[in-house]
């Protein structure tokens, strides 16, 4: 018996590769790991993953706050 199960062409860098992998363990939705750049990933889950990612990396982003502005003119 075949089973099909809609998915979604995922194109990233490596390191986004891998931050969806280790999502992947609380959710289990990574049908294929393709090359080191592809992944298949089941459709339903992308809005949630869209949002875990953005979520993670605005956590690892570094942005500079007006107080950094005015100490650096001095």
């Amino acid at each position: 018996m075949v089973k099909a199960v809609k998915g979604v062409l995922l194109e990233c860098d490596t390191t986004v590769k891998q931050i969806v992998l280790n999502l992947n363990k609380q959710g289990n939705f990574v049908i294929e790991d393709l090359d080191e750049t592809h992944l298949f990933v089941e459709a339903s889950c992308i809005k949630n993953l869209q949002y875990e990612l953005d979520r993670i990396l605005d956590e690892n982003s570094y942005t500079i706050s007006t107080e950094d502005r005015e100490n650096k003119k001095i």
